[in-house]
Formats: structure tokens, C-alpha cells, sequence
């Protein structure tokens, strides 16, 4: 089968790999959609070591087998399907001090390091069945690819300082951006300001739950002071995935307020620590999220608490992927979500 896979700095290659069979506590999965995430983007224009089990992790698929010693409630062909970090294996180093969540062999196994040889960006992926999570009946292909997203935002919002009632500032509205939104929301947020230069986006993040879209610069100060009296935002979310915003989300909260890192960068961030000392502003980090979080968003998205309407740009084919990898690494595309059909073409 074919796959596509990030080897290097602007390198993007679709190679031949054999079709996977699964282990003992495997299943293959048929992928129907598969996103193109920010990090698929940044690994791509800046050369990260990028394993092919992470190329293409925003994934929606199919059962299609199931191998020996699954358990019985994830052994159905047919089942339809999105993938997380595995639980705790109990016995590493760190879940041995109650911090399944950094398990050594979940961690691995989830970044590529221990198989599969591909992620989404192909027509089948074989992995643990531990790893999944069931896709509710009524979410579309389209749909189901976006409840990953949706998770890293709802972990972000679970690893901050969120108060109810707090002004939120949401710094990047991106397709985590736009999910932190409503996320937020369903977080007891009182007032929400998306920070974003697009306007399309900003209209985009209004749609979605902010209440207020402003652009960075001497109006976004204007806006912050209206809707705390100059005190600032309660907490920012930064899902910018640029190096520079970091020290901007920190200048946009309260003093004693708190920064919360979502959108993530492999450059050099230049901050101010005394600003950030003398307000004794609070900074967290959020990535990935785990499994009971993916199946809460997908509740979610089911009921319509967190919607997709309107981040889908289109879909491409396998054969499409490389020039649409570019051009986004480019800014030639700026499409929110752009998803890949491996079956295509």
C-alpha cells in the first residue's frame, strides 16, 4: 500500500509499504478521512524528527481485522473507530508513580517509536486495540476525523486554570484555536475573546462561541480593558503555534492570571521574565489528551455541544497530499481544515 510520510526538511514522500497484518491485541484499521494537523505542517517546513506512526494522527477509520486476544468489545469488524494514547501499562517507571498518562510504552507506541510503520495518511494502519475509541453512529467521516482535535483542546482546557466565569483570551484560531473556543465554553468561560488576523477566522470564531473576534495589535488592548475594566483577561490560551505569542498571551492576562500553551513550535521563543515575575502570572502546557477525554468529545460533537460546521475546506487524495503539504508550509493555503481519503485515487 501507499503512504505518505514527512522524511526530512521539505521532504514529503508517498512510499510502498506492505499491507499490515495485526499482532496479538492488534487491529487494522481502514482510515475513511485523516486530517492535516499543524504539526504535520511544522514538521514538514522545519525538519523535526517526525516517526511515520505520527504522519497523518488525526484519523477516522474502520475495523476491517482484528487479532488474537482483543478485547471482545473492540473485536467487531465494522466497528468504526479513532485513535489515543494507550492506557498506562502499570509497571514503567512512571506508572509506578501514578503518572499513567507519561507511560513509557503508551508514550512510545503513540509517537511512532514501537510501530505502526504508517498513521492516517494511508489506506490501513495497524495498532493496538487499546488505543481506540468508538465513533458514535450519527457523526459523519468528516466529523469523526476532527474528534481528535477536539480532544487536544478539551485536554487544554482540563490542564489550565479555567474558572467559571473567567475572560479568556484564545490566541490563534486555527483548528485547535476554534476548538478551544467551544471548549472553553463548555468550561464555564464567561466571556471568550479569539485573537486572530483573519478575519475569516475571526467571523469563524464568533460563529463558534467567542464573544468577541479581534485582531492583535492596539484594538485587541481596547477590547481586553471593555470587558475586564483594565484589568485584563482572567487566562489565555495560546494555540498560535508561533513562537512570538508566547510573550503576547503572557502581556494580554492579569496580574496572577495564567497562560495556558496549546498551539505547538519548535523555534525559539524570546519572553520578558521580569514582566512575567512581576505579575506572578502562571504558565501551563497542554498536548495530547487521553482516552476517556476523546470519548467525552465525541459525546460532544454527537450532541452538538462541539460542532464542525465550517472547518472542513475540502478533501484531498493521497496523490494530492505532497503539493497540498507545501502550499500550506507556504501560507499558499490557509484552509482551517484541509482532510486526506487514502482510498482516493
Amino acid at each position: 500500500m501507499r503512504a505518505g510520510l514527512i522524511t526530512g526538511k521539505r521532504q514529503f514522500e508517498l512510499v510502498e509499504l506492505d499491507e499490515p497484518a495485526p499482532a496479538a491485541g492488534q487491529v487494522v484499521v481502514a482510515i475513511a478521512r485523516c486530517g492535516i494537523c499543524g504539526s504535520d505542517v511544522h514538521a514538514y517546513r522545519e525538519g523535526w524528527p517526525y516517526s511515520p506512526g505520527v504522519c497523518g494522527h488525526e484519523w477516522a477509520g474502520t475495523v476491517v481485522e482484528v487479532g488474537s486476544g482483543v478485547d471482545p468489545r473492540l473485536a467487531v469488524e465494522g466497528l468504526r473507530v479513532v485513535g489515543a494514547q494507550a492506557p498506562g501499562c502499570g509497571s514503567c517507571r512512571e506508572c509506578r508513580a501514578d503518572l499513567p498518562r507519561f507511560c513509557r510504552r503508551a508514550t512510545s507506541a503513540y509517537a511512532g517509536r514501537a510501530a505502526p510503520s504508517s498513521a492516517g495518511f494511508a489506506r490501513h494502519m495497524a495498532l493496538d486495540a487499546t488505543r481506540l475509541v468508538a465513533v458514535p453512529d450519527t457523526l459523519a467521516d468528516d466529523q469523526a476525523a476532527l474528534i481528535e482535535p477536539a480532544s487536544v483542546a478539551m485536554h487544554a482546557i482540563g490542564r489550565s486554570r479555567l474558572a467559571v466565569g473567567d475572560v479568556a483570551c484564545v490566541v490563534g484560531c486555527g483548528p485547535i484555536g476554534l476548538m478551544v473556543v467551544q471548549c472553553a465554553r463548555i468550561g464555564g468561560a464567561g466571556t471568550i475573546i479569539a485573537v486572530e488576523p483573519t478575519g475569516e477566522r475571526r467571523a469563524m470564531a464568533r460563529s463558534l462561541g467567542a464573544d468577541v473576534a479581534v485582531a492583535p495589535g492596539d484594538e485587541l488592548r481596547a477590547v481586553v480593558d471593555d470587558a475586564t475594566g483594565g484589568l485584563r483577561a482572567d487566562i489565555a490560551f495560546d494555540c498560535a503555534g508561533i513562537p512570538q505569542t508566547l510573550q503576547q498571551s503572557v502581556d494580554m492576562v492579569r496580574k496572577g492570571g495564567s497562560v495556558c500553551m496549546v498551539g505547538v513550535s519548535g523555534g525559539q521563543a524570546a519572553i520578558q521574565p521580569m514582566r512575567w515575575m512581576m505579575k506572578e502570572v502562571s504558565v501551563d502546557t497542554s498536548i495530547l489528551f487521553t482516552l476517556d477525554e476523546m470519548a467525552v468529545c465525541a459525546d460532544l460533537m454527537a450532541s452538538g455541544r462541539i460542532t464542525t460546521d465550517g472547518l472542513v475546506a475540502g478533501t484531498v487524495a493521497l496523490d494530492e497530499l505532497p503539493a497540498t503539504i507545501e502550499a500550506m508550509a507556504n501560507g499558499e493555503n490557509d484552509a482551517v481544515k484541509i482532510l486526506v481519503d487514502p482510498s482516493a485515487g
